[in-house]
């Protein structure tokens, strides 16, 4: 695994958005990075699961249903994809001073491996290694809110989008372990404005740095 953490060299800053499906975390991404640009700052957006091999792997699971794969076993194909995207994308950004915008981080893979019935706080332990964000936001959201959003644009998925299953998720995210705590916490009800302008008040003090 890499491990990353002994400061940015590069001053760098990474962002983080996470929530259910539905919450509306890509709207917000696409929306920071547009506006860290014209702000004239150098911002990169990029997601998780990720294009690449291990990335592509956990979306096949998440489109046909995850029935012959072992919760560890899920839980590593998520490392694996993180462990390349740092490699590959997360790490050689932040050296080279870039903003880095995240849509979903290792709080998602706590909260839905969590609910599979694995520890969030191992799962944590074991992402440690990787970059660290300077600010993660949860777009806080029902899961029936969230899964009638999903169903409404027809991309509700047979591996994760199932009512309560989100409900055990929603729960884990709104637990006290790891980085859960920390989070940065929005109403995903709100404008997709409102919502903007809050995200950006807090990372403006990121950016002074």
């Amino acid at each position: 695994m890499c491990v990353w953490n002994e400061g940015r060299k590069g001053g760098g800053v990474f962002i983080v958005i996470e929530g259910l499906d539905g919450a509306g975390k890509s709207t917000q991404a696409d929306m920071l990075v547009e506006r860290l640009k014209k702000s004239s700052f150098d911002a990169v957006k990029l997601k998780e699961p990720t294009n690449g091999r291990w990335g592509t792997e956990i979306r096949r699971i998440a489109e046909e249903g995850r029935e012959h794969l072992s919760p560890d076993e899920e839980a590593e194909l998520f490392i694996k994809d993180r462990e390349e995207d740092s490699r590959l994308n997360i790490i050689p950004a932040l050296s080279a001073g870039k903003i880095v915008v995240m849509d979903r981080y290792i709080n998602s893979n706590a909260a839905y491996q969590g609910a599979l019935g694995l520890e969030p706080e191992m799962i944590f332990k074991k992402n440690a290694g990787f970059p660290q964000p300077d600010a993660v936001f949860f777009l806080e959201l029902t899961p029936e809110e969230g899964l009638r959003r999903v169903n409404q644009r027809g991309a509700a998925n047979a591996g994760f989008e199932k009512i309560d299953y989100l409900k055990k998720v929603h729960d884990i995210f709104n637990g006290d372990a790891g980085g859960f705590k920390k989070m940065i916490r929005i109403d995903a009800l709100k404008p997709p404005e409102k919502i903007a302008e809050i995200v950006w008040q807090n990372v403006a003090p990121l950016l002074k740095k």
